[in-house]
């Protein structure tokens, strides 16, 4: 949990976290409104921006 915190506060890359660990992340912390669940939910949406980011220069 504190890399997603690292990752959301610009301390870490978004290549640095695991697609495999935010599903891990994802399983474990299911309450819609939990600090948890939406840390999770914003840590996703980083990586995965910038994963479609990186995809897009190539088209």
């Amino acid at each position: 949990m504190q890399e997603l915190q690292a990752l959301i506060q610009g301390k870490i890359s978004p290549q640095a976290i695991s697609i495999d660990y935010l599903i891990e992340m994802a399983e474990k912390y299911q309450q819609p409104h939990s600090a948890e669940y939406k840390l999770v939910e914003l840590a996703i949406n980083i990586v995965l921006a910038k994963h479609l980011e990186k995809a897009q220069k190539f088209l």
